[in-house]
């Protein structure tokens, strides 16, 4: 059974591109659909077996290499996923008569937005990485600190409780969701750049 874990971690990875698919359909629909729905389920599912693959692993003594990568990649790249979708279909959505290159063109607003999120997510990650590499080579340890590990959960929640209000039209209740998801984006940039001060600090 010390396969299990791994299989969970994967899971996440398979069901990325399908939630994308999902909520680019569900958002070029509308509101409260059946694709947004399931995008909201499985992302819900997803979002859950980040927690559910450490637990297994120290439960079935399965830490491994393998396994540690495998969560790590399949968290950022179902947070990746899901923020260009949710920004691909708001686009959309204010521009339905363009495409998706021309509608963003036509709405700085979502440019903004979408180079914020860009930055604050996923280039940060990338580089975080990165840099946790490069002093992993030299025999540093780079911890992350519980705001770093407590970010992750808040832009997923803020992703959760957003595709709750999409796939249920609730406005407030998507509106709470981008807040959040804004606090984790802020949450991300300022974990990032602690981790910068400290590898300055040690040489790096």
């Amino acid at each position: 059974m010390k396969w299990l874990p791994n299989a969970v971690s994967i899971s996440r990875l398979a069901l990325a591109p399908l939630i994308g698919y999902l909520i680019w359909v569900g958002l070029a629909k509308g509101l409260a659909n059946r694709e947004l729905e399931w995008a909201f389920g499985l992302f819900v599912f997803s979002a859950l077996t980040d927690w559910l693959d450490g637990y297994l692993a120290r439960k079935l003594d399965a830490k491994s290499e393998l396994g540690g990568k495998l969560d790590l990649w399949g968290d950022k790249i179902l947070v990746g996923i899901t923020l260009l979708a949710l920004w691909a279909g708001w686009i959309m959505q204010n521009n339905p008569q363009s495409d998706l290159i021309t509608g963003a063109l036509a709405d700085p607003l979502g440019i903004a937005a979408g180079l914020f999120f860009l930055l604050a997510i996923p280039v940060r990650d990338s580089l975080v990485t990165r840099l946790r590499a490069q002093a992993s080579s030299k025999g540093i340890s780079l911890s992350p600190t519980f705001a770093a590990k407590s970010k992750t959960a808040v832009i997923m929640g803020g992703m959760g409780v957003l595709l709750a209000g999409l796939a249920s039209g609730m406005s407030e209740l998507g509106y709470a969701g981008f807040a959040i998801l804004v606090l984790g984006a802020l949450m991300s940039i300022w974990t990032g750049l602690s981790y910068f001060k400290a590898a300055k600090g040690t040489g790096n």
